[in-house]
């Protein structure tokens, strides 16, 4: 076998002859790796197999559960038959005891799963297995060579690969965990899941930069790609739904970290008791889940010329649009003061309609007033106006659900009898509202 050397851009899986200091395709600088390929001599390529689609066929595509209803929602309705998931997220988040009590869920469903573990030996996973309660005579290896493990895969439903940083195949003589074994990994367990009809969770870590560690081709040569997202000093973590060829994106599922594993959270609630003033309640929507979360913000006078702006689970832009219209309509010298904004509890929102319970935390601070346990519900427009945002019929429910008795929105579409309604249509109306 005759080997060629070429260089492969680690962020985005550019190949090229000849090394390069800046990757044509991404822009990115000095991401070129060399990787060594070995190419066979030429054959006759055999005639590719043709299958008839029907409406037939069509109709008799069941998904498969994996036993813990929230994952079964965010994937659109459990797995599919042949199906790569990519699970990404930070070393030491939980992502391991996620893998082994899907793998406990899916084999009381009467699953066959095999659960492929390449960071940790036989005893250290019996340890975790015996603190969160596996109950299912789970199948484990250790074993790290991808091609040993692609030959069984045609005997499990789920195979499971914690995680592909860790696993090798022969054929290249890198080291495990380098840009070419990473990719080389995955394409041969995605054509082993569509060859065998079997359902593979491959697991990656994420990088500095947040991004799943690897070339980023990974991420399109999967079918689905989940982000395990937290902060470690909370018990919340969020499964959060980037890419799934089967169903919708931007679906979140929230667990809680206890001594026992991972527990889903249905209706979750990020607020305190206590809601002192710089503090605002929002009904967000993540996917198709409504939240309640807290927005917390502190304005400070400020010293220095250029005052600061820092934002926590928000995205920094949205703050600063925000201050810039509450600055010019509401003639605040905000201009002068520094600014803190963050979500409690370690979520990022990404909803437009977190922006009033931001306008109401900001005021909240600077002027020193409670705004009590009233939701805020809004989009802020750059003219000042708020707008009703996205599925506000189910915000209201979840904050009817949740026994929150005042909402501030600029309508409200249906009616409860024991909810108190403060119209807010422009931002001004948010003073009145404080008193």
């Amino acid at each position: 076998m005759k080997k060629i050397k070429t260089f492969v851009c680690e962020n985005c899986g550019y190949e090229s002859p000849k090394w390069f200091g800046r990757c044509p395709v991404c822009g990115q600088w000095n991401t070129a790796k060399e990787v060594i390929k070995g190419i066979g001599k030429g054959s006759k390529s055999p005639l590719p197999s043709l299958i008839y689609l029907s409406k037939n066929q069509i109709e008799n595509q069941i998904r498969i559960s994996s036993n813990i209803d929230e994952l079964d929602r965010i994937l659109g309705g459990g797995f599919v038959k042949g199906q790569a998931i990519l699970l990404g997220g930070e070393p030491g988040i939980g992502k391991s005891t996620l893998a082994l009590q899907i793998s406990d869920k899916a084999t009381e469903k009467g699953l066959k799963v095999l659960y492929a573990s390449g960071e940790e030996s036989i005893d250290q996973i019996f340890y975790r297995a015996k603190r969160i309660d596996v109950s299912s005579e789970i199948v484990i290896t250790t074993e790290q060579n991808i091609d040993t493990i692609s030959e069984v895969a045609k005997d499990f439903d789920l195979l499971i690969i914690d995680s592909i940083q860790t696993f090798y195949t022969p054929d290249l003589g890198s080291i495990p965990g380098s840009i070419s074994q990473i990719r080389a990994v995955t394409g041969k367990m995605v054509k082993a899941a569509k060859e065998n009809q079997t359902v593979i969770l491959l697991i990656g870590h994420i990088t500095k930069s947040g991004d799943i560690a690897g070339p980023k081709i990974v991420e399109h040569m999967v079918d689905t790609v989940l982000y395990f997202e937290g902060e470690r000093t909370t018990d919340y973590r969020i499964i959060r739904v980037f890419k799934n060829r089967f169903g919708p994106s931007g679906e979140i599922a929230i667990f809680e970290m206890t001594s026992k594993g991972l527990n889903a959270v249905k209706n979750p609630v990020f607020i305190e008791d206590d809601i002192p003033f710089g503090n605002a309640i929002a009904c967000v929507l993540e996917g198709s889940k409504p939240i309640i979360v807290q927005v917390q913000a502190l304005v400070s006078r400020s010293k220095i010329p250029s005052p600061r702006r820092t934002a926590v689970g928000i995205d920094i832009t949205r703050v600063n649009a925000v201050v810039a219209v509450m600055s010019k309509l509401l003639k605040l010298p905000l201009d002068m003061h520094e600014i803190y904004v963050k979500i409690l509890g370690g979520m990022r929102i990404t909803d437009p309609g977190l922006d009033l319970a931001i306008s109401s935390a900001i005021l909240s601070s600077l002027l020193e007033k409670e705004l009590s346990k009233i939701v805020f519900i809004g989009e802020v427009g750059l003219d000042g106006k708020i707008r009703l945002p996205f599925a506000t019929n189910k915000r209201i429910e979840t904050v009817v659900q949740s026994g929150f008795k005042e909402v501030a929105a600029p309508a409200t579409p249906i009616e409860h009898r024991n909810l108190i309604v403060h119209e807010t249509r422009r931002l001004s109306d948010l003073i009145s509202i404080m008193g």
